[in-house]
């Protein structure tokens, strides 16, 4: 249960992933940077229930984020193995790669039979400008409905445990509120987006059972070190979290 979105800017890019998760998981852990085997550094932050993550870049600009993928029933391979493997180990792999398309190499290199499905974005600033790429992986198969190729337009991707067909209205609110005019306060505005009557499908979502938890941005930007800002959205908030301030009256 996530919405990301990812607009390239001058240099660059920005990415903001706002993190759905159940009332009842533990507490996550804010990104903190460290040291991969290569040498290079990442920061990402820290699912401890499951000890992997959501989202994360790398110091030279490579950028990864992954979300669920809620297929209906038929949608469903029968034949699927039960979800033994954490999605959240995806991404720590991943950050090994040396490129773009060796990120692409390793996820289908993966073993992934035995992870509930899931869409990963995956994003990268080089010398040649800003490039991006999808995955989703089906609990059975791995396809890229977006192969690798430069970033030129916004995009968004929601997904939610009620299914994912019933978020899709959050796009085009994304349409209406980032693409003619792709700013880092638009762009914001859309991840703070709530339709007071329907709470529980919106991109701040809030309902009985789960809950908006946090925003990471994510900020790219040619020749320097990217930025990542961690905003918790407080639980029972009035305003991040009306079902659960509602439930407390």
């Amino acid at each position: 249960m996530c919405t990301v979105s990812i607009v390239p800017t001058d240099s660059g890019f920005r990415v903001l992933h706002s993190r759905d998760e159940l009332r009842s998981r533990s507490t996550e852990i804010e990104p903190t940077w460290r040291t991969l085997p290569s040498g290079l550094r990442a920061c990402w932050p820290i699912d401890p229930d499951a000890g992997g993550t959501w989202v994360g870049v790398r110091e030279d600009g490579l950028m990864l984020g992954i979300l669920n993928l809620n297929l209906r029933d038929e949608e469903l391979d029968p034949g699927r193995p039960p979800a033994t493997i954490s999605r959240g180990s995806v991404i720590p792999e991943l950050m090994n790669g040396s490129t773009l398309e060796d990120c692409v190499e390793r996820l289908g290199s993966m073993r992934l039979r035995g992870m509930n499905p899931f869409r990963l974005m995956m994003a990268v600033q080089g010398d040649d400008g800003a490039r991006v790429a999808v995955a989703r992986f089906d609990a059975m198969e791995l396809a890229f409905p977006l192969e690798v190729t430069s970033l030129v337009d916004p995009i968004c991707l929601a997904s939610s445990g009620l299914g994912d067909h019933l978020v899709q209205g959050r796009l085009p609110v994304f349409d209406e509120l980032v693409r003619p005019e792709p700013s880092a306060e638009n762009q914001a505005a859309f991840h703070q987006h709530q339709w007071p009557e329907h709470p529980e499908l919106s991109v701040l979502m809030s309902r009985a059972e789960a809950r908006t938890s946090s925003v990471t941005t994510i900020e790219v930007e040619a020749g320097e070190t990217p930025t990542v800002l961690y905003d918790p959205i407080p639980l029972n908030d009035p305003l991040g979290d009306p079902v659960g301030a509602a439930m407390l009256q």
